[in-house]
């Protein structure tokens, strides 16, 4: 069965793990997508042979040498008959090569070309290869991460990467969108940097009234979100974010005569007392340590607290839910055999696309390069390019996002950063992330908020208005709870049949865990990350990157595409985004041979510094350097700035080798780099163009979010609150030409707009009055 993407051409230039995984993503749902290789293929095919595996399935892979004028003729060519250009060259490459954008696009006018770098357009770093340790270290993951020791912690999940993918799609399916209404093609900027920051912002954030929105620390709040370790030493995590979770987790544990709940279930607002934070900290551990994994889970989920056990990797792939999502497919790789992947995420209605064919072998259809492109080259290029406005990009969209706490709207809000119009909606009790400002405000920016009762038949009309206003509208409710309130897909296709409608719950809209709760970072630790992210031996941690902004960006991803989709088929889809699936494509890079072997699994070493002798964080004489060296050409630079042969030594000349050996390797760079302080060997690396950075080991989320460079591209906005004081925030995260930047907007406070958007549904003051006098809106 066709995808939503079926038709559109992808030219893919990239390498490393945000390119393949984007353009992996757009092959998933139908994209016919060409992977470029110089000759001899890929330099990282070795290293990342489960990622490659994974991201570039179902793609045609040829070679072609773009130092030459052959090879730059063939590649337009393929440019020729193509709708995307994807390309991770460094700043300057381009140019150097003659495929910078002004000369591609003077070329080819209507082609999206979207290009991921390692920092961004700045040109500040612009030498530095832009490895996904290395900006890790820029940003300051390294200080975010917890572990078993003092920062600087080597994040085991590629979360900037995958970020940088995710953005570099939604940019790119937006241009399309806007290009089926002018023509026009744009350029599509976004860098590894954007991608860390997609899910820092929901942690970051700077104010200059930091006085009234202190961080929130475990125990602060009446909030649990844990792993907790049991009796028979296996992990269960826990989280009470839903209304009156709290209460019943307590009284579970037999502490409800000693910690006081809200009755209204709005736990999440009331700060705990000392002693009631030392109950939280010291006893509620120690009770769980009284049973067995499985005995909690039965107690708690009968309770209606969200729990998971903390799984080991691999062992996701057989849980009933997942199997009942189809969250795994059978592909027979040309290099390492038969593997189970993970599958597709997001799902379309009539439209799934199931991928069955592996990643090609270098050159694999060099041969079938001219005639399949031939018959399309002429009439693609003779559609021209027509003139574009510079509105923002996505204006003129609207959006009814009926979604509550982060995954489901920050979906919402990347749209908003794009100018789509995105009105939230709120019961009178309000979301309940509310009592959280700062995830709060990431996942709400730019959007206009209205608090209405639906079980109130005065406001049904209003309901029905809105979803007839809305290109799309999305939520993540439990299964059934939509229906009740009439945001049900029904209900909604019947009153306005061209909407897209994204649905994004928890473990899926039917299956065997459907009804189940679901918050982050509990999944992650459900699908095996914790035990990633916490380095092998350790017991599980939660991941600083973890899937409600993943969750969003995929939603986001999806929104998008049914959009696309329509633009050809003039009839709204409807998306299905569970937030299960969306955390398994986290781990997506991890597979499983038939016998069972795992893949791509567990590397991060026990001490946390790294996943592998030449990507990881070494010990200077005054501190640490994140060094990361894996091409042969990258080993080369490195090995005269140590002294040190790697290559020509048989115990190290192949990848396989250097992780085999690994710890031989390390101890002997160890040696060299204590020798010297951090900045001299920062220094001496750079110069001879190794991937080289010192790693933070205290936050960096006031110095990020004041950088002027941050701010004058928009990756940061400084915007006034309602008194006037300043707050620093995650803005723009992909830029594009031929569009004007929408103006970046606090989150709403609570029902901010209520009277305004029922003024434009035809209510009168009189009667919005009414409405709240009798508590029906907010």
């Amino acid at each position: 069965m066709g995808g939503p993407l079926e038709g559109f051409r992808v030219v893919d230039c990239s390498r490393g793990l945000a390119g393949p995984r984007a353009t992996g993503v757009l092959a998933d749902y139908g994209a016919q997508v060409w992977w470029v290789e110089p000759p001899g293929g890929d330099p990282f095919r070795e290293v990342l042979a489960t990622e490659y595996a994974v991201f570039n399935r179902g793609k045609r892979g040829v070679q072609l040498d773009l130092k030459t004028n052959a090879g730059r003729d063939g590649l337009d060519g393929l440019l020729a008959g193509a709708d995307l250009l994807v390309t991770s060259w460094r700043p300057g490459v381009t140019e150097r090569l003659g495929l910078d954008w002004e000369r591609v696009h003077e070329r080819f006018p209507r082609l999206i070309y979207a290009s991921i770098t390692g920092f961004g357009e700045d040109g500040t770093l612009a030498d530095v290869p832009g490895h996904e340790a290395i900006v890790q270290s820029y940003v300051g993951v390294s200080a975010e991460q917890v572990g078993l020791r003092e920062p600087p912690i080597y994040e085991g999940l590629p979360f900037a990467s995958i970020g940088a993918a995710y953005l570099a799609v939604i940019g790119s399916l937006a241009a399309l969108y806007r290009r089926a209404e002018d023509g026009r093609g744009r350029y599509v900027q976004t860098s590894l940097v954007d991608g860390a920051l997609s899910y820092l912002g929901m942690l970051w954030g700077d104010a200059d009234n930091v006085s009234a929105a202190p961080p929130v620390v475990p125990g602060s709040i009446r909030l649990i979100s844990q792993s907790f370790r049991c009796a028979d030493d296996e992990y269960i995590g826990v989280h009470t974010g839903a209304v009156g979770a709290f209460g019943r987790l307590i009284g579970e544990l037999g502490l409800g005569d000693r910690l006081a709940v809200a009755e209204d279930g709005s736990d999440m607002r009331i700060p705990l007392s000392e002693e009631e934070r030392r109950i939280v900290l010291e006893e509620v551990p120690a009770v769980f340590e009284t049973q067995p994994r499985d005995i909690w889970l039965k107690r708690l989920l009968a309770a209606d607290v969200a729990a998971i056990p903390e799984l080991r990797n691999g062992q996701i792939f057989d849980e009933p839910q997942v199997r009942h999502n189809n969250m795994v497919i059978e592909v027979e790789d040309p290099l390492l055999g038969p593997l189970e992947q993970v599958a597709p995420a997001i799902r379309f209605g009539g439209l799934d696309h199931r991928p069955v064919a592996g990643a090609p072998r270098v050159g694999q259809h060099d041969g079938q390069l001219p005639s399949v492109l031939a018959a399309e080259d002429a009439a693609v290029t003779a559609a021209g390019s027509a003139g574009g406005d510079r509105q923002p990009l996505l204006a003129g969209l609207r959006v009814l996002d009926a979604g509550a706490y982060y995954a489901g709207p920050f979906s919402s809000r990347l749209l908003a950063d794009l100018g789509a119009d995105v009105i939230k909606l709120e019961t009178t009790l309000g979301d309940q992330l509310r009592g959280i400002q700062r995830p709060f405000r990431s996942a709400s920016a730019g959007k206009r908020a209205i608090s209405l009762n639906l079980k109130d038949p005065d406001l049904h009309a209003a309901r029905d208005a809105l979803i007839k206003w809305a290109d799309v509208v999305l939520h993540n409710m439990r299964p059934g709870a939509a229906e009740r309130v009439g945001l049900g897909y029904e209900h909604v296709h019947e009153l306005n049949p061209q909407a897209v409608y994204l649905y994004a719950p928890g473990w899926g809209s039917h299956g065997p865990d459907a009804t189940r709760q679901s918050f982050a970072p509990l999944m992650s630790g459900y699908v095996g990350i914790g035990y990633e992210v916490a380095g092998q031996y350790n017991p599980p941690m939660w991941p600083v990157g973890n899937e409600d902004p993943g969750n969003g960006l995929a939603g986001a991803v999806g929104i998008l595409t049914a959009l696309l989709h329509q633009t050809r088929s003039a009839t709204g889809i409807y998306v299905e985004n569970p937030q299960l699936n969306a955390t398994m494509s986290h781990a997506a890079h991890i597979v499983r041979r038939p016998d069972g072997t795992m893949l791509g699994a567990e590397r991060l070493d026990p001490l946390q510094t790294g996943i592998g002798p030449l990507d990881r964080f070494y010990e200077t004489r005054d501190g640490w350097i994140c060094v990361v060296a894996l091409s042969d050409s990258e080993i080369r630079r490195l090995e005269p700035v140590l002294a040190i042969t790697i290559l020509d030594d048989p115990r190290w000349a192949t990848h396989d080798l250097r992780i085999q050996y690994g710890y031989e390797l390390a101890d002997a760079l160890s040696e060299r780099f204590a020798q010297s302080d951090s900045q001299d060997w920062l220094t001496r690396l750079w110069a001879a163009g190794v991937a080289a950075m010192i790693p933070k080991t205290r936050s960096n989320n006031e110095a990020f979010h004041r950088d002027p460079i941050n701010q004058a591209i928009g990756r940061i906005a400084q915007v006034t609150d309602t008194d006037g004081r300043f707050v620093r925030e995650a803005a723009t995260m992909v830029r594009v030409s031929g569009a004007t930047p929408a103006p970046h907007r606090l989150a709403p406070e609570f029902g901010a707009h209520t009277d305004e958007i029922l003024h434009e549904l035809g209510y009168t003051p009189d009667k919005i009055t009414e409405l709240r006098h009798r508590g029906s809106i907010r």
